[in-house]
């Protein structure tokens, strides 16, 4: 069958359009779970806010958990791709600014994707990144993605002498302890996102406790 002809086209028209649904659904979820919280939403309410079926809500996201976990992961997706674009095309940069601007993007990302944070600390407690329903701990594969991607950097400050011999793996669990925990109380309290000068502020005290003495 030719793929250019009106029947050959039709999976790949009908693939378009479930994607387009299915991200049409996140935003829609996203809305709900603001609005009226994520365990009081319903799955008509957000099919109806996105124009949709509740049967294409179930076919796309298997249940109700199934969504909540593909809103969040959408986020979390974006804030690591942005990262790792970073830290990959800066390479031959001085640590300090690679540093920076790291957190900077970090705390950034964190001020647009404030609403499925929101969404998390609901289900699962405050912090970025979700574990299990009780215990509000990020699962291993985020935590060693989020510690791969600092502790290059961290290593790299080392290796050029801007940090003092320190172990590379403490500092790197030192720095990311303070970005999540800025996270974390801003979410219990109710508080707006970060502001990008508390990128500064972090940067400057993780400096201030691993330079070069």
């Amino acid at each position: 069958m030719n793929p250019d002809s009106p029947d050959g086209g039709k999976p790949k028209l009908r693939q378009r359009f479930r994607e387009q649904a299915r991200e049409e659904l996140l935003e829609a979820a996203l809305r709900v779970f603001q609005r009226d919280g994520v365990k009081e939403a319903r799955i008509d309410a957000i099919a109806a806010e996105a124009g949709v079926s509740v049967g294409t809500v179930y076919n796309l996201f298997g249940d109700r958990d199934g969504l909540v976990r593909a809103v969040v992961e959408r986020s979390r997706a974006q804030v690591f791709d942005r990262v790792r674009a970073h830290l990959g095309s800066t390479l031959d940069r001085p640590f300090e600014e690679r540093l920076r601007t790291m957190v900077q993007i970090l705390i950034g990302q964190m001020r647009e994707h404030w609403s499925a944070l929101r969404v998390l600390s609901q289900t699962e407690g405050p912090g970025g990144c979700p574990g299990g329903p009780a215990t509000g701990h990020p699962p291993p594969n985020v935590v060693r993605e989020i510690h791969g991607l600092i502790g290059g950097l961290v290593r790299q400050g080392v290796e050029s002498g801007e940090l003092g011999p320190i172990d590379v793996h403490v500092a790197t669990s030192a720095l990311m302890g303070s970005i999540r925990t800025t996270i974390d109380v801003d979410l219990l309290f109710g508080l707006d996102a970060p502001s990008e000068d508390r990128a500064e502020t972090i940067v400057q005290l993780f400096l201030r406790g691993a330079a070069r003495r």
